[in-house]
């Protein structure tokens, strides 16, 4: 239990785990069950959705894993419980796959692929019985066990999913639910680290073999940062739905809305610290739904209320880092107009494309910090084109922090050095710092350009947006002072 600010004990928020199953009786619960309904309704088969991180994605995936393999006490105070029989029959109908793949983080191919082998081999033992009761394929029933034993062959690792989802329907004459969290995890490792091509190969085979047309999947869910299906990861999946930031539909599921909030901060007795809650987490807009960070608002209430950018300390973005590393010099502009926050119009993709492409491709590259929750939608997407926003005051510090101190890490004098003169005003090291940054970070043909200088000017006084209002390139009528 802790205190809200009137003095009153409640039940803590549910920070530092995913595990829906014991948070909705021990941590406070926002009701996100109707989700399921929306699922049942819609006679999902496939379905990928994606989000940035820390935005509920794992969380739903542990409702649904508990509604359907959990207690069916969990749900009778619940929102689906109250909206039909229909639904309540379906609660515990199905098994349940569930694999997560936000750990698959190793540098090499082969550590990748021994800790893919380990998922799958937890997920084996835990129907263990059906492995052994269902598969009466000798051949099969060898495959898994080599899974579960960690000595399969990559093919037979790539069978392993569709195969235990045989297993089990035919061991309890239901067809498994397949969940599978941060699809997308083990393509960006490969991406950062050189094992590319690999991996895509095998996902490819893994996720086509256990969701096309699979007899034997009642339904299957993915969820992942990204959506990237021309590299052709998803494209054997003829049978998918993919509802992202864009979509409409299921939109209020991920994150947290302004109705659930304002009920949370009168429950903690801090309904008056609602314009601070909005102007530090609101902002996102996932196609017409307005959405808080459910993250730094759950860290907000459980820290007192206090404000801070809580969603810059969660886990990283590794492609992120390598893109911004080189980050084209025809972005300046746009990158200057979100610091004046400004809403700019620029070229979106849905489809990233390529991982190892999305540099080289401005309108991927945007998509990239919008699916990531970097920059907000803030105009509907029309012919390929829309408004982008910084979406609150928490992502404006991360935008300069973050993003600046990934490029830092990849120049041989930190523009932190320049940023540390300029707020102590020493000229002398302004000076000096700014000039080694010039001599040993910058192309000539970058130089060449009045236009380079002043966006690098700019980025620099970024550092002082708490201090003072930062203007560029101030109008005059309908042209310029001069």
């Amino acid at each position: 239990m802790i205190l809200g600010k009137d003095g009153i004990e409640r039940l803590p928020p549910p920070v530092g785990t995913s595990d829906w199953a014991t948070f909705s009786r021990d941590s406070y619960c926002v009701d996100k069950t109707l989700m399921i309904k929306d699922l049942i309704d819609t006679k999902t088969r496939v379905a990928l959705f994606t989000r940035p991180r820390r935005f509920g994605k794992t969380t739903a995936m542990e409702m649904i894993r508990a509604f359907y393999e959990g207690d069916a006490s969990l749900f009778e105070d619940k929102l689906i419980w109250a909206a039909g029989e229909k639904y309540r029959a379906e609660q515990g109908a199905h098994p349940v796959i569930f694999l997560s793949f936000k750990d698959v983080k190793q540098q090499t191919v082969e550590e990748a692929f021994v800790k893919l082998t380990s998922l799958l081999s937890s997920e084996i033992f835990r129907h263990r019985a059906a492995v052994a009761d269902g598969l009466k394929d000798e051949v099969k029933r060898k495959k898994l066990d080599a899974v579960y034993n960690g000595t399969a062959s990559r093919d037979e690792l790539g069978e392993s999913l569709g195969l235990l989802a045989e297993a089990i329907h035919a061991h309890s004459g239901k067809k498994p639910v397949i969940l599978v969290d941060e699809y997308d995890q083990p393509i960006t490792t490969a991406s950062v680290n050189g094992f590319y091509d690999e991996m895509c190969a095998f996902m490819r085979v893994f996720l086509s073999g256990a969701l096309k047309d699979n007899e034997h999947c009642h339904m299957g869910l993915m969820t992942g940062v990204l959506r990237v299906a021309k590299e052709g990861i998803l494209s054997g999946l003829n049978n998918l739905d993919v509802w992202t930031v864009f979509d409409k539909a299921f939109s209020q599921y991920f994150g947290f809305t302004e109705a659930e909030v304002e009920t949370m901060a009168k429950y903690y007795g801090a309904a008056d610290k609602m314009p601070e809650i909005k102007s530090w987490y609101d902002g996102y807009d996932f196609a017409g739904t307005e959405i808080y960070n459910p993250w730094s608002v759950l860290q907000y209430f459980k820290r007192d209320c206090k404000p801070d950018a809580y969603w810059l300390d969660t886990s990283s973005n590794d492609l992120i880092t390598e893109i911004v590393r080189d980050l084209p010099h025809d972005m300046v502009r746009t990158l200057e107009a979100l610091l004046r926050d400004e809403t700019p119009y620029v070229t979106m993709a849905k489809d990233l494309g390529p991982y190892r492409d999305i540099v080289k491709n401005k309108s991927s590259l945007y998509a990239l910090l919008v699916s990531s929750g970097y920059l907000k939608v803030a105009s509907p997407l029309e012919e390929g084109v829309c408004a982008v926003a910084i979406p609150n005051h928490e992502i404006a510090q991360v935008f300069v922090g973050d993003i600046r101190d990934k490029i830092n890490r990849h120049l041989a004098v930190g523009t932190g050095d320049i940023a540390t003169a300029i707020v102590c005003r020493d000229m002398p090291a302004f000076r000096s710092a700014i000039a080694s940054f010039l001599l040993e970070s910058v192309s000539y043909f970058d130089a060449a350009a009045e236009g380079f200088f002043h966006g690098l000017t700019l980025g620099f006084l970024a550092v002082l947006r708490k201090r003072f209002r930062v203007l560029s390139n101030a109008e005059s009528g309908e042209g310029r002072f001069d």
